[in-house]
């Protein structure tokens, strides 16, 4: 196993409102992806996708939910990731905490990468920056007015 990558922020927000912002469908659509699954209990699925401006897949992340304490911690393991193109990835982890804090809370995700070859070594490099640019989306979510992100394509018939 590669080291974890771990990376944290700040948010004036409470934890609670953090963690329902990875576990409830409505508030991941709002800020993160194009389609959500969570079955919030043991063994549960939780499922997060990703598409490009023109709506094809970017990616599908599927992973079982470990364990969970509401608005503290969440667990998830056996994560596959099947990217839009290239070679999909299994075995991925992610331990997401939230602290609370006196003006809101720290969010702090754990990402485990498996070695398993190339594939692996590149998202290994990548997912750093990824859960960069992720944890600061979801700070200006938390903190900013909370409105549901629309992607709208120029072109579409109106109904």
């Amino acid at each position: 196993m590669m080291p974890p990558v771990v990376r944290s922020v700040s948010i004036e927000a409470s934890a609670s409102d953090a963690f329902d912002a990875f576990t409830r469908v409505p508030d991941l659509l709002s800020w993160w992806c194009e389609g959500a699954l969570v079955g919030l209990r043991p063994g549960g699925n939780w499922a997060i996708g990703f598409t490009d401006t023109r709506g094809r897949t970017e990616a599908t992340v599927l992973g079982k939910i470990a364990e969970f304490e509401r608005g503290r911690r969440l667990v998830v393991r056996e994560i596959s990731l099947e990217p839009g193109a290239g070679e999909a990835l299994e075995g991925l982890g992610i331990t997401l905490t939230f602290a609370d804090r006196e003006n809101g809370c720290v969010v702090t995700v754990e990402q485990l990468v498996p070695e398993g070859g190339p594939a692996y070594d590149r998202y290994w490099q990548e997912v750093g920056s990824g859960w960069e640019a992720s944890l600061a989306d979801l700070k200006k979510y938390l903190e900013g007015p909370r409105g549901r992100r629309i992607l709208v394509e120029a072109g579409l018939p109106e109904n």
